[in-house]
């Protein structure tokens, strides 16, 4: 019964009339950034939303709120509008479904976006680290592994629990030091055996070419390592040679990152001081909120965009409880 009132109070403040009665009343004043990553068509054999779902969000947005780019971040939080509020759209990694089946919604729609680019995979080719784990656990023909880094055997009678494990595995190796973290994945897919291999996923720098009108872009490091477990060095090289791939492959040198993972432990103030150091004058993290008069612009919050439906989305987009 609880649940039941709870989505009927959710599907009247989606609605155009809720929001506008609503929102003013339960949201948090602010620019409202939204996190997306891979967007789904046939293939949803890696998590990610479908495009049609996208689409239904995109149109929500459009209708009811302000779409901008990172550009009127600053004063959009200064001067919030309580009635249609400012949102921001963005992506992390540089998914090739960005161009496919993203930018064409965009693009009808009107609504600019921000796409934080992981540059060595533009340059090279292959999959994220994180992708190559899940993908590994996923495709496993194996009735029981064990974890390299412990003592721990998993079973695996299921898709279900193929699934646990490569989120069980990425949980932990975002927790060590990047070094560590590479013969881990190394013996991981050892033990798993080599996952099968998938077509292209990532962008290439013809396609970020190709969607310049409307997307603004920005880095994500070059080869996607959590930066905190980096030396200064190695944390310096990734944003350096990020910034330097995408200055020379679009004629702008971006102004905006996103941290990968994004949590706080995830980079340091020292981290912060290379960003800037490079020209990076903003940089987004994964913590959740809206971005509000208090805002640290190189921590800036945002918001995800996992609602099962359009209701919910729109409740978490407004900053309000899952609960």
């Amino acid at each position: 019964m609880i649940r039941q009132a709870k989505q009927i109070i959710k599907r009247s403040f989606a609605s155009p009339l809720g929001w506008r009665l609503l929102g003013p009343i339960l949201r948090t004043p602010g620019v409202i950034v939204l996190t997306y990553h891979r967007i789904n068509g046939a293939d949803r054999s890696l998590a990610g939303i479908a495009v049609e779902k996208f689409a239904a969000q995109m149109r929500w947005v459009r209708d009811n709120c302000d779409p901008i780019g990172p550009e009127a971040m600053v004063e959009r939080v200064a001067r919030p509008s309580r009635i249609r509020p400012a949102v921001l759209v963005t992506f992390d990694d540089g998914y090739r479904d960005y161009h496919d089946l993203a930018y064409p919604v965009l693009k009808e729609l009107g609504i600019p976006a921000l796409v934080f680019l992981a540059t060595s995979f533009l340059d090279e080719g292959g999959m994220l680290w994180t992708d190559v784990v899940q993908w590994a656990a996923l495709t496993a023909h194996r009735e029981r592994v064990k974890l390299p880094w412990s003592s721990e055997s998993v079973a695996l009678p299921d898709a279900a629990a193929r699934d646990a494990l490569g989120e069980k595995a990425r949980a932990h190796l975002k927790t060590v030091p990047d070094a560590d973290r590479r013969a881990a994945v190394k013996a991981f897919l050892a033990e798993l055996g080599d996952p099968p291999e998938r077509g292209r996923q990532m962008l290439t720098w013809d396609e970020v070419r190709a969607t310049l009108d409307l997307t603004r872009y920005g880095g994500h490091s070059h080869t996607h390592p959590i930066l905190s477990r980096l030396d200064r060095a190695d944390a310096e090289r990734e944003i350096r040679t990020c910034r330097d791939r995408i200055a020379a492959e679009t004629g702008r040198a971006p102004r905006y990152f996103a941290y990968p993972n994004g949590r706080p432990g995830d980079y340091t103030a020292e981290t912060q001081d290379l960003l800037r150091q490079y020209g990076f004058t903003m940089a987004f993290a994964t913590s959740e909120g809206i971005a509000g008069a208090d805002t640290d612009w190189m921590a800036v919050k945002r918001l995800p965009s996992d609602g099962a439906n359009l209701p919910d989305f729109v409740w978490l987009a407004a900053g309000l409880s899952r609960s």
